[in-house]
């Protein structure tokens, strides 16, 4: 879908299939990377959790800031207090992972030769359509907490720190995916002129 963002063909008239490849090897597949760092975090917990125990808590001043996490945490303390240290360290490296990974793959887009051939009828649509999909992703990582249905351990398989881990996955994916996208788009679009008006790439 990040081939296709807010409307728009970002590949349109785009030669270098060099940065192709890269770009769809990107942002398609699964998050495998994000799923091997949360399956070593899980072994390192289990064979060694006194070390996820010690890092937990100088970690956890950083997630507290977050509307989501300051909510998150506590429940889990309160119906799985063995998983928190395990949440606390997983949630911070898949954050810390996801930000690093697309700001270097940003930053290669914005320095990659591309010709700037995308240009669009209605702009204020598609920077609207753009910030949606960029906010739903943000709230739903950092300011919406997951299990807000109730209290208890057992209300649903959403409560515990596994099921909440692959959810965070697979949103860190989606709004990493929307920022490489909103940057190439913003790296391809250029100003209409008298000749171009015809050369509408944004889909009504």
């Amino acid at each position: 879908m990040f081939k296709s963002f807010a409307g728009v063909d970002l590949f349109f008239r785009l030669q270098n299939q060099n940065f192709i490849k890269r770009y769809e090897s990107h942002i398609s597949g699964p998050p495998l990377d994000m799923a091997i760092l949360s399956i070593s975090i899980l072994f390192l917990w289990l064979l060694k959790g006194g070390v996820l125990d010690y890092i937990a808590p100088h970690l956890r001043y950083f997630l507290v800031n977050l509307p989501k996490y300051h909510y998150e945490l506590p429940w889990l303390a309160e119906n799985h207090p063995e998983q928190v240290a395990l949440y606390t360290c997983i949630s911070f490296s898949l954050i810390t992972f996801t930000m690093v990974k697309t700001l270097l793959f940003s930053l290669y887009i914005i320095f990659s030769q591309l010709n700037r051939e995308i240009i669009v009828a209605d702009l204020k649509r598609v920077l609207k359509a753009d910030l949606v999909y960029l906010l739903t992703f943000v709230s739903f990582i950092f300011l919406i907490p997951m299990p807000v249905y109730g209290s208890g351990a057992s209300t649903t398989a959403l409560g515990n720190a596994y099921f909440l881990t692959f959810f965070n996955i697979v949103l860190l994916k989606m709004l990493s995916g929307g920022i490489t996208a909103t940057v190439l788009l913003a790296k391809r679009i250029k100003r209409p002129n008298r000749r171009d008006q015809v050369e509408v790439t944004s889909k009504d």
